[in-house]
């Protein structure tokens, strides 16, 4: 039985932040190593499994700053109707108005207004066990 799978934005690595130079703009965030759990069994911090993920938004207007943030996140959501998601399904996607925003551990932080949102594996990846020390 498949274990369904919830993305934590918190203590997951992101490699880069990537944005078409076209409209429609997308900003694509490339996780190297995204913090995932059991949907049911939620653990502590540092806990789960990771993955390469893609986490891709479709924006309301260029983003022309922010681009060269990277590194570990210490929380990030979407807002959506009203709710402050800190966790999502894993793969999922929205098409409606959202807000993006990434709280970096470096202290750098990005917010972007949306209009779609798709979170996805990357093709062919596996998750891996998270082990702390």
């Amino acid at each position: 039985m498949l274990t369904s799978m919830q993305f934590v934005f918190e203590d997951s690595e992101v490699a880069r932040l990537q944005v078409s130079a076209e409209a429609p703009y997308v900003l694509t965030v490339h996780f190297s190593a995204a913090r995932v759990v059991a949907e049911a069994g939620r653990t502590g911090s540092g806990e789960g499994q990771w993955m390469r993920l893609l986490l891709i938004c479709e924006l309301d207007a260029q983003m022309d700053k922010g681009l060269d943030t990277a590194g570990r996140l210490e929380g990030g959501l979407v807002l959506l109707d009203g709710q402050r998601l800190r966790s999502l399904p894993l793969p999922h996607e929205i098409q409606q108005a959202l807000v993006l925003e990434l709280d970096f551990a470096s202290g750098a932080y990005c917010r972007v207004q949306g209009r779609a949102l798709q979170l996805r594996p990357v093709a062919a990846q596996c998750a891996t066990d998270s082990f702390q020390c």
